[in-house]
């Protein structure tokens, strides 16, 4: 299911309507049927997954909320933590562990002739997982009060503009707008900004990633037909599927939920305009690195801090020592999130290292043409491992790049046009970015002060949706994740 399907829209202009009709006081119960009308669409019996984390969490908090000294929470805590980190394993990592065991194993080792689990992975338990971990975690450190309304909370976890695919929101910004109290009044400027917001995901999500997909998956589906010059260009178009199908379902997510007067938080911020890698960590998938960095790196660099009492070790300061291996395991546990793929892992630990360089080099993210073109390649390096099936075909494919150039694949007969529209569509999502990064002062179509260039400028963009959008493409690509 995807969230610009017809059923998507409907849905969320049915929300809307009801939501304003309705008193303040109720505006959760809306949320709440609609949350779970939209998840229980993909497949009923995943609510079952959905409830049960909510309910944990919500008693295991309360319980906690209840309990002053932190050794007495902590049994809860626990528990939630084990509910929650045990049923991500079990559906998203038990066969990749059993596979990779198999695979270690000797034959007629204990699991060499055992039948797989095979559990298909509830949609979006990767984001909400996280959701609840991060409100229990805080709850326990006393950073934000337990939700003692079941239904606000029911509603935080499974939220349905955000439940597929984020950004994850944290507990502290977005309860306080799901209580009675917030009382948001139907306004222009939340439809206008909302509308804006769709029309703009849309453009992302139909014209550049659906469009790019085809040449990508085109190149990527037959890797031992192309030479490097193809792969390269599939890389870098890749890069913009992955950013434009993401950040465009961010946009949606966002601006669906501001219809509804509800403010959630960034997740891009132009992150191809990064200076070095940890800038582009503030740009990229910004509610997942937050969280990373909040919830591992800090706490991992902290534990670290308090076993390794020395100021050096072989020569080593130990706060770089500290930092590389917090950052290692960071990235290691991102890129195991992302999926169970070696492939995944590699991406990530490759990302640990370009940090753990950095970091060792004290490179500083002062822009420069330069600075920005390096760090790109690095990504564009990394993301050949996100898209490849095996390592080894990563490998093959950077091989090829570097050594073996060839010619370049076009398409023939009508499929010559994906990679021509999208390639247009990039250019004016780079020309869009480039003004808004570098120019953001001047002159503006969507923000300008004239509302007949506004609408314009709008109206344009749906129609490149209508011309050269892909209606029959795939489903958003983290909501695989």
């Amino acid at each position: 299911m995807r969230s610009t399907s017809l059923f998507s829209l409907t849905l969320l202009s049915t929300v809307v309507l009801v939501y304003y009709l309705v008193g303040s006081r109720y505006r959760w119960a809306v949320l709440l049927v609609a949350s779970y009308g939209f998840y229980g669409a993909y497949k009923p019996s995943y609510l079952l997954i959905l409830a049960a984390t909510t309910a944990v969490n919500y008693f295991a908090a309360v319980a906690m909320g209840r309990r002053s000294l932190k050794a007495k929470r902590r049994k809860f805590l626990w528990f939630a933590l084990a509910i929650d980190l045990g049923s991500l394993a079990l559906f998203k990592y038990a066969d990749f562990l059993f596979g990779t065991l198999r695979g270690i194993l000797p034959q007629g080792g204990l699991l060499s002739d055992g039948p797989l689990l095979r559990l298909i992975m509830p949609l979006g338990i990767s984001f909400y997982t996280l959701q609840t971990i991060g409100y229990i975690l805080d709850v326990y450190h006393g950073r934000t009060a337990p939700e003692r309304h079941g239904g606000v909370f029911a509603v935080y976890v499974s939220f349905f503009p955000i439940v597929l695919s984020g950004p994850i929101e944290r507990a502290r910004h977005l309860l306080p707008q799901l209580r009675s109290e917030h009382r948001i009044a139907l306004s222009y400027e939340n439809v206008s900004r909302g509308v804006k917001l769709i029309i703009m995901g849309l453009f992302y999500k139909l014209v550049v990633a659906d469009r790019a997909a085809i040449y990508v998956n085109a190149v990527f589906g037959n890797a031992e037909k192309h030479s490097g010059l193809t792969f390269l260009a599939a890389a870098v178009f890749f890069s913009f599927q992955l950013y434009c199908d993401f950040a465009g379902y961010s946009s949606v997510a966002i601006g669906s939920a501001r219809l509804l007067g509800i403010d959630i938080l960034p997740n891009f911020d132009r992150p191809y305009f990064a200076a070095s890698i940890k800038d582009f960590w503030r740009r990229w998938h910004i509610s997942l690195s937050t969280w990373l960095r909040d919830y591992v790196f800090l706490p991992t660099a902290y534990a670290l801090s308090r076993f390794l009492k020395k100021e050096r070790y072989l020569s080593i300061r130990v706060d770089r020592i500290i930092y590389v291996g917090a950052i290692f395991l960071t990235f290691f546990l991102c890129g195991l999130w992302h999926g169970p793929s070696w492939t995944f892992i590699a991406w990530g630990c490759l990302h640990g290292l370009y940090l753990a360089v950095e970091n060792l080099l004290r490179v500083k993210s002062k822009r420069t043409l330069l600075k920005i073109g390096i760090t790109y390649v690095l990504v564009l390096v990394s993301w050949i491992f996100f898209r490849s099936s095996s390592v080894g075909e990563a490998c093959a494919v950077l091989r090829k790049i570097l050594m073996e150039p060839g010619s370049l694949f076009i398409p023939q007969g009508p499929d010559v046009v994906a990679p021509i529209y999208a390639g247009l569509a990039i250019l004016i999502v780079l020309a869009m970015e480039t003004k808004q990064e570098f120019f953001p002062g001047r002159f503006s179509f969507f923000n300008n002060r004239r509302e007949f260039v506004r609408v314009l400028s709008y109206v344009a963009v749906v129609v490149l949706i209508l011309v050269m959008g892909v209606f029959d493409g795939g489903q958003f690509i983290y909501s695989q994740f």
